[in-house]
């Protein structure tokens, strides 16, 4: 596709209909890792949330060994259903003080997450690309 730089919305739509593909195409289109994004500094750069932060992380550590995957397309739940974590791990005694009644540990913070599908994913090539999620619950595909 053609560069998108400065494009409004609509001259977007003009360049994917001339490819053959609508706006909803362009918009599911999987994030790349590599895309730089302009703009109002300082949001210049790579497009990089706290799961794709922890997810590039994992990548560059090699967890993913040759595995394509895009840390762009994760979520926080993705990043942690991983199957990098153990399902039930066992606790240090200071993260059962902090928290008796959580499975995970989590010593600091004023609210807690619940995290209910650690360590139940083994990673794919493209994961995530494919997957919609929809506000509140998030709730995803089966296959995904």
């Amino acid at each position: 596709m053609n560069t998108t730089e400065d494009l409004k919305i609509a001259d977007i739509a003009m360049l994917a209909a001339e490819q053959g593909m609508s706006i909803q195409d362009v918009i599911a289109m999987p994030e790349q890792d590599g895309w730089i994004y302009h703009g109002i500094e300082p949001r210049d750069g790579l497009s990089m949330v706290c799961s794709v932060f922890t997810t590039s992380m994992y990548k560059a550590a090699g967890l993913f060994d040759d595995i394509e995957i895009n840390a762009t397309e994760f979520q926080p739940r993705d990043a942690t259903d991983l199957a990098f974590f153990q399902k039930n791990p066992v606790r240090p005694q200071a993260c059962i003080d902090a928290d008796p009644d959580e499975a995970y540990c989590q010593l600091l913070g004023n609210y807690r997450i619940h995290l209910t599908n650690v360590g139940t994913v083994e990673p794919y090539a493209h994961m995530n690309e494919r997957c919609g999620s929809n506000w509140p619950s998030y709730a995803r595909d089966e296959n995904c």
